[in-house]
C-alpha cells in the first residue's frame, strides 16, 4: 500500500464533476500514473497527467453537443469504422501518384527501416528540466471516456469528443491502449498489446489508422513513409499523438 499525495480540487468538467489531483513531475509523474492505475478498478478515478493550463483550454469548447449528447453517441459509434471511412475518403480525394504509394504501402510493398523511432512518454519540460504537472484523478466507467468527460476537441483534425471516445474505445479493446497523458495540443497512451508482427502494424492498418487521427502522421516517429511509421509502432508500449 502507498500514500497518495492529499489531492486539491483543479477543475470542473462541463457536467459539474470536480476533478481533484496532486502535482509531480517527470518520472515521478509516471510512477504515481502507473500506481493509481492498479488502483482504478477500485477506486473508479482514472489517472491523467495533465498541464497546469488545462482550466483554461478545457473552457474553450469546440462542440455545440452537450456532454449527455457526447456520451450517448460515444457508445454509439465504431471508432474502426469512423477511421476506415475517412481513410477511404482521403485516399479518394488524393492525387492519384500519393493515394496509390499509400495504397502500395498498405498492402506490403514497402521497405521496412532497420532503425526505427520509437518515442516514450514526454512531460513538460523548459530547458531540458521537467515542468511540474497535475495527475488528475478523473471519475470514469471507462479509460476511453476521457475526451466525453472532459469534453474537449474538434477544432482543426483534433476529433470531436464523441468520435475520439469511439476511437479510443477501438484501440483499447483491440491493443489494450489507455490515456496517460493529456496536454492542450497532446495525447499519450499506454499500449498493453501492441502489435507484434509487421502484418498487425501495417496490413491491419495501424499505422493508417495513426496517420488519419493525428495531425502529427509520421513527424513524431521520424518517419517518411508509411512502412516507416509501422515499424515505430511495432512492439511499441508507448503511443504518442499530437494536435496543430
Amino acid at each position: 500500500m502507498f500514500d497518495t499525495p492529499a489531492a486539491e480540487p483543479l477543475f470542473v468538467t462541463p457536467s459539474g464533476a470536480e476533478i481533484a489531483g496532486f502535482p509531480s513531475e517527470g518520472d515521478a509523474a509516471l510512477r504515481w500514473w502507473e500506481r493509481l492505475r492498479r488502483t482504478y478498478p477500485a477506486s473508479g478515478l482514472w489517472p491523467l497527467l495533465v498541464e497546469a493550463g488545462t482550466p483554461e483550454y478545457l473552457a474553450d469548447s469546440y462542440t455545440d453537443a452537450t456532454v449527455a449528447e457526447s456520451l450517448a453517441e460515444a457508445y454509439r459509434l465504431d471508432g474502426a469504422a469512423l477511421l476506415a471511412e475517412d481513410g477511404e475518403r482521403r485516399l479518394r480525394g488524393y492525387p492519384p501518384d500519393l493515394a496509390a504509394t499509400l495504397r502500395s504501402e498498405l498492402a506490403g510493398a514497402g521497405t521496412w527501416p532497420g532503425d526505427p523511432e520509437r518515442p516514450g512518454f514526454e512531460l513538460p519540460s523548459s530547458w531540458g528540466r521537467p515542468e511540474r504537472v497535475f495527475v488528475a484523478l478523473v471519475p470514469l466507467a471507462e479509460p476511453w471516456l476521457v475526451p466525453v468527460t472532459l469534453h474537449y476537441g474538434g477544432w482543426n483534425r483534433y476529433p470531436a469528443p464523441a468520435e475520439h471516445a469511439a476511437i479510443m474505445r477501438h484501440w483499447h479493446h483491440r491493443y489494450g491502449a489507455e490515456p496517460v497523458v493529456l496536454t492542450g495540443t497532446t495525447l499519450q497512451y499506454a499500449v498493453a498489446r501492441p502489435p507484434a508482427t509487421r502484418p498487425e502494424a501495417l496490413a491491419l492498418a495501424l499505422a493508417w489508422e495513426y496517420r488519419l487521427y493525428n495531425d502529427g502522421e509520421y513527424d513524431l516517429y521520424r518517419a517518411d513513409t508509411l512502412t516507416g511509421l509501422a515499424a515505430g509502432l511495432l512492439d511499441a508500449p508507448v503511443w504518442r499523438m499530437w494536435w496543430d
